[in-house]
């Protein structure tokens, strides 16, 4: 119940900073949403150097917005070459150096993990298309994909589910649960075509409604298997009913770059 209380709040804010607002309003609380998930991240890992993690996170994501994505390989050099002289003259003196390869080898992989991937969620909302309203329609394309997926799976899962799909890492996880999450991800879709998306072709519909939806599962495991490695059941209590940022984002950082792509291919 929790879940979907939450989702009843949180889904009419959402839509109404997309369809209603300017960009820089959705920009802001995906933005937020971002670097909160990349702070729980961090603190997952249960490393230093949070604040040079988080600079490097937002120039990333303005640079997703400014449509500078020359700059983000840039940025990501730069934090390297920070990280290594701050391990060179900072934490060398310690004459320890067993913690230094896997500190910044983390601070750096957050920041593509959580800001790289999840920046194309704001350069899909700053596309100018001649499609009216292209970047709206192809976020609330997303979202839908995205929790009638999680729904799907998760309410299947609970009345069918018997076998279990990845034990190891996630023992809640079935395979019935899985089905029924691609179900929903391609009901999802379809409605969305037959409802405010008619410039998505069924035919690119399904196949990038299953695409997200195996993206999505995958996700969610990834992100199972970093709590499993720091021993956490949940990467924040932010949200109810879903734990933290990162646990709302796991399955949308995959699929955000697959939609970005998605609309340069076929809808540019």
């Amino acid at each position: 119940m929790a879940r979907v209380l939450t989702a009843i709040v949180f889904l009419p804010i959402l839509f109404a900073a997309l369809w209603l607002g300017a960009p820089v309003w959705f920009v802001g609380i995906a933005a937020a949403g971002i670097l909160l998930g990349l702070y729980e991240y961090y603190q997952l890992a249960k490393q230093g150097g949070l604040a040079q993690g988080m600079i490097a996170a937002a120039a990333v994501l303005a640079a997703f917005y400014f449509r500078r994505h020359e700059w983000i390989v840039a940025i990501l050099a730069a934090l390297v070459v920070v990280e290594m002289l701050i391990a060179l003259f900072m934490r060398a003196k310690d004459d320890d150096f067993s913690e230094m390869l896997p500190g910044v080898a983390i601070r750096l992989f957050g920041v593509l993990y959580v800001a790289t991937l999840g920046g194309y969620i704001i350069a899909i909302r700053v596309i100018d298309s001649s499609i009216p309203n292209l970047a709206a329609k192809l976020l609330t394309l997303f979202f839908i994909i995205v929790f009638a997926g999680d729904t799907g799976a998760y309410y299947t899962g609970r009345t069918m589910g018997r076998n279990k799909l990845a034990p190891k890492v996630s023992p809640g996880k079935t395979v019935e649960g899985a089905i029924g999450g691609l179900a929903g991800n391609v009901i999802a879709a379809l409605i969305a075509h037959f409802t405010f998306f008619p410039e998505l072709q069924i035919v690119h519909a399904v196949p990038l409604a299953l695409v997200m939806g195996v993206l999505g599962i995958t996700g969610d495991l990834c992100e199972s298997m970093l709590k499993r490695g720091a021993k956490a059941k949940d990467a924040g209590k932010l949200i109810p009913g879903h734990g933290g940022l990162l646990d709302r984002l796991d399955s949308m950082l995959f699929n955000a770059p697959v939609l970005y792509y998605f609309y340069e291919m076929f809808l540019r």
